[in-house]
């Protein structure tokens, strides 16, 4: 059985909590391990858990240096209103992926609105 398959069924279809389920099976079974992290904190920011979904990314940056893992820790973040740690994670999502605009745009938005540094 692949739980990370089914998970992306479960996703697809908008049911997160089963996609949830599948995904941890997916980990337990270390079934494309960094991807059951990053694809179950994905399932936690669209369910608004971001304290969640931070602790799920860290586990998938340990398994693989991502740019889009770094985004969307930095997102979590910037819904916590941690506009600091925000700016640093699209700062080194967007070191990873220079072509990505939306970690641009957000670092801008985050800057200008916030008047942080």
């Amino acid at each position: 059985m692949n739980f990370f398959s089914e998970g992306n069924e479960q996703y697809l279809k908008q049911n997160y909590e089963e996609a949830i389920k599948l995904y941890k099976k997916a980990i337990k079974e270390k079934e494309n391990e960094s991807s059951s992290h990053y694809n179950l904190a994905v399932c936690l920011i669209k369910q608004k858990k971001f304290d969640e979904a931070i602790v799920v990314l860290h586990e998938a940056l340990k398994l693989s240096t991502n740019s889009k893992y770094f985004f969307n820790l930095a997102y979590c973040h910037m819904q916590l209103m941690d506009y600091k740690k925000a700016i640093r994670y699209f700062n080194i999502a967007w070191a990873l992926n220079y072509s990505d605009d939306d970690c641009r745009k957000a670092i801008a938005v985050i800057m200008k609105t916030k008047n942080l540094f």
